[in-house]
Formats: C-alpha cells, sequence, structure tokens
C-alpha cells in the first residue's frame, strides 16, 4: 500500500465522520426508539453496512490489501446514494442523508485509490463479492421494509 498523505488522510477523515454518524443513529434507533436487532438491521439498515466498511476500511490500512476497500460497495451505493433520490429531505431524513453523503464520498474515495493506483484486479474481485455477499442482505432489507412499511413511516414520523 503505497498511499500518498492527502489519500491517506481523505481516507481517515471520511471514515471518522461515518463512524460519529453511525454512532448517533445507532443511539436513535436502538436507543431512542428502542428498537430490536431485527428491525435495527433493517429499519437501519446503513449502519451495519457503515460498521463493516469501516472495519474492511482498518483492515485494509494494516494488512494494504485494496480488496478490503471496495468490499462494501455494493450496499453502499444501494443504500446510501441511491437512498438520496427516494427519502425525502425533510425532518429526520436530513441527519440520515448526512450518513448518506458520507457514504457516497467515501465510496467514491474508496474507487479512486484503486483506480489512481492500478488496483484492477482487487476492484473487480471486491466488487464481484460485494454482489455476492450484499445482494440477499439488501433484498431482506427491501422485503422487511416493505412488509413493515406502516411501522417504519410511523417510527421516521416522530419528532
Amino acid at each position: 500500500m503505497s498511499l500518498s498523505k492527502s489519500e491517506k488522510a481523505a481516507g481517515i477523515v471520511l471514515a471518522a465522520l461515518m463512524f460519529w454518524v453511525t454512532l448517533f443513529s445507532t443511539y436513535f434507533f436502538l436507543g431512542r426508539l428502542k428498537l430490536g436487532l431485527a428491525d435495527w438491521i433493517a429499519f437501519n439498515s446503513c449502519a451495519p453496512v457503515c460498521y463493516l466498511f469501516i472495519l474492511f476500511f482498518t483492515v485494509f490500512f494494516i494488512r494494504g490489501q485494496y480488496v478490503w476497500l471496495v468490499l462494501t460497495t455494493l450496499p453502499v451505493y444501494y443504500l446510501g446514494t441511491l437512498s438520496m433520490f427516494v427519502l425525502p429531505w425533510t425532518g429526520t431524513y436530513l441527519f440520515a442523508h448526512a450518513g448518506h453523503i458520507i457514504m457516497t464520498l467515501s465510496m467514491f474515495w474508496a474507487l479512486y485509490v484503486l483506480i489512481s493506483h492500478k488496483q484492477f484486479k482487487a476492484l473487480a474481485t471486491g466488487l464481484l463479492l460485494s454482489i455476492l455477499f450484499f445482494g440477499p442482505y439488501i433484498a431482506h432489507v427491501q422485503t422487511y421494509n416493505q412488509k413493515h412499511a406502516s411501522r417504519l413511516t410511523e417510527l421516521m414520523g416522530r419528532p
């Protein structure tokens, strides 16, 4: 791994921001709304993905293997980036969108690092593994949220 100081700094800042936003969202869903684990995993689906991104980011820095950076690309893109186009930009969703923006920037940072360092094999491998590992998770989240849509609407409508 031969990242420049600015690449390292940008990655660390984004990971730190993601960690803090994810901690706050986890507190909101588990602490304030008092959801169980199954509801949290589906209703706050970005949080488990963010924790995994931070874990894989740390493993990347320790082991120097680029593939770790893109393992969460599919769920970050689907649950983070695309959510900005379907969720309203009002109320409690504004805080969620702050997290979505950080997720998107982190994903772009990881993709930039792999492409600029010509790590195409790691990029392809990581994206394939991302699809295999997280496709079922995204399907579960979508099915669960559709099945419990009224409860989710009620929860997110609270002040």
